[in-house]
């Protein structure tokens, strides 16, 4: 049972990285062997949108996306953060999600149809976490999230959102609630990867 942690925002030891470590560390309570990314010490490069189908590839471009498709291939979880910037994710976060089009390329098939055609078939467990300002809406960083699980296979189980009005990084510590809501949310996960 692999569970991996993919942090998006540039700040260890901030607020998404502190919950979904917590995830991690209730996952890892129930026997589930959890690791993390950290995708601000990746070299990703950004999608050209060449059009081209790397099969048996996902991609033309050799680099560290070469480890997020392994990730997504082999883990029975993923836990996926990102803090809020202009209302949708941060741009190490979307590197990543832009380099994942062609986990779903739309191709022709030998008889002349076209369509969608999923690469990743492993269905997985999923939890985002978001952290942003007290007044911020998480709406439109959802539909984004909500995108790339659907292009991963992977089933979006819970969603912890923290806003906050402080600047103080890993503020979230002090908020036994929400970093409970994170704990439990990695034990559900790691209780119920058998059910997809």
């Amino acid at each position: 049972m692999k569970i991996c942690g993919i942090v998006g925002s540039p700040n260890k030891s901030g607020n998404v990285d502190l919950l979904v470590s917590q995830v991690l560390k209730g996952a890892s309570s129930k026997g589930a062997k959890v690791y993390t990314l950290y995708l601000n010490d990746m070299h990703i490069q950004p999608c050209q949108s060449c059009g081209v189908d790397p099969y048996p590839n996902y991609c033309i471009y050799d680099d560290d996306m070469n480890v997020v498709y392994t990730v997504l291939e082999s883990s029975d979880g993923i836990v996926l953060g990102s803090p809020v910037y202009f209302d949708t994710v941060s741009a190490q976060t979307k590197l990543m999600i832009d380099r994942c089009n062609c986990l779903m390329p739309y191709v022709e098939s030998p008889d002349g149809t076209s369509g969608f055609d999923r690469r990743i078939q492993k269905t997985k467990k999923g939890v985002f976490v978001a952290a942003a300002g007290l007044d911020q809406d998480f709406n439109i960083i959802l539909t984004t999230v909500n995108g790339f699980f659907t292009w991963a296979n992977i089933k979006l189980m819970e969603t912890i959102l923290y806003a906050h009005e402080d600047n103080e990084l890993g503020s979230v510590k002090r908020d036994a609630g929400k970093m409970q809501q994170a704990f439990d949310a990695g034990v559900k996960m790691a209780s119920r990867l058998d059910i997809i």
